[in-house]
């Protein structure tokens, strides 16, 4: 598929169906999460913050949906889409049931290492290491270990950045709809057609999920919807090949892609470490509750973290058609303008706090 023979008339379709099917599984996923009560109740953990019991049926939705796009438009002829999309289903399992009974970080974590093992095994992985063209020159065989090794982490923690950034009715939603709309433009540019039509199916589901997931939501994702996506966007992530191919200054594009979950995850990691709390906790300490803590109203306060997310992907398809020395300075100085953001929000939060108490 070339930009110029590119089916965008089949792409529209799919986006269109996708949000149509999206907004139909909705509705009955919130019907079967009611019937087998999978429900998130009020004042169940600290950061529920809502009134009414609100189903967690945004992961029923996702399996639902992808079950009829993929069967109704034969995807399963693209062995990308089935590389990706059936090792979400552990991860979707795990989640699930998470939702319903509850799960240690243990068992999650080994149910996120089972479903990264299966996609490994499909020979979806990170591979920068091993390229004659990336500064870093390893031993072939350690190079294909630390590969391994890196991919594992990678989608680990993509995984579970996009569970904890979800922290208000449309965030993690919002989120996906720009994520998946720049993988299918970047796709198409790349010419990889079974990355375009993923894209493609999870930004127009995406849309038929954000009418009944943003405020007030009549559902929530749950970690079943927020962990399956966030492992579908990871392993997109890992398969797009951009044309330029220069590792050297496309290795951290997906980092800075992902930022807005990678800096939430970081910055509530090392706040509740710093306060002696587990990590692995939820708390009102995320970009959003911070933001709120500011003055910000709620909807500015979503539609920044947006904004941030748009800016960054912009920037991360800026890096890669430029040289490695600009490129790399770019990701240094996000890195440094990250930490010092990281520790003023720390500072302000401190003393928001104490003021609280």
């Amino acid at each position: 598929m070339s930009i110029l023979d590119t089916n965008y008339f089949y792409l529209s379709f799919l986006i269109l169906f996708s949000i149509i099917v999206g907004v139909i599984t909705s509705r009955v996923s919130i019907w079967i999460a009611k019937k087998l009560n999978i429900i998130d109740y009020p004042g169940r953990t600290d950061h529920n913050i809502h009134k009414q019991p609100i189903p967690r049926a945004g992961g029923i939705a996702i399996l639902i949906s992808l079950s009829v796009l993929v069967i109704a438009n034969r995807l399963w002829s693209y062995p990308e889409v089935i590389k990706i999309l059936l090792p979400s289903l552990v991860v979707f399992a795990f989640g699930l049931w998470d939702d319903k009974h509850g799960m240690t970080a243990l068992t999650k974590l080994i149910g996120q290492l089972l479903a990264v093992t299966v996609l490994v095994l499909f020979d979806v992985r990170v591979e920068f290491l091993e390229k004659q063209n990336f500064f870093i020159h390893l031993d072939s065989n350690l190079a294909y270990w630390a590969d391994i090794c890196i991919t594992y982490f990678w989608m680990i923690g993509i995984t579970n950045a996009f569970n904890i950034v979800d922290s208000m009715d449309g965030i993690g939603i919002g989120l996906v709809k720009i994520y998946s709309a720049f993988f299918l433009f970047m796709s198409i540019i790349s010419n990889q057609i079974s990355l375009a039509y993923i894209s493609a199916i999870i930004f127009g589901l995406s849309w038929g999920l954000y009418f009944y997931n943003r405020r007030p939501a009549k559902m929530f994702l749950g970690d079943s919807g927020d962990q399956s996506l966030g492992f579908i966007l990871a392993a997109t992530a890992i398969l797009y090949s951009p044309k330029t191919n220069i590792q050297s200054s496309s290795w951290f594009v997906p980092i800075l892609f992902f930022s807005v979950p990678i800096f939430d995850t970081i910055m509530v990691t090392i706040s509740r470490t710093l306060r002696g709390k587990p990590f692995y906790k939820a708390g009102l300490d995320h970009i959003y509750h911070r933001l709120i803590a500011l003055g910000w109203n709620q909807n500015r306060a979503i539609s920044l973290i947006h904004l941030i997310a748009i800016i960054m992907c912009l920037l991360s398809i800026i890096v890669i058609y430029i040289s490695p020395l600009p490129a790399n300075l770019i990701f240094l100085g996000w890195l440094l303008l990250g930490a010092v953001i990281l520790y003023i929000s720390e500072k302000l939060f401190n003393v928001t706090e104490k003021n609280e108490q």
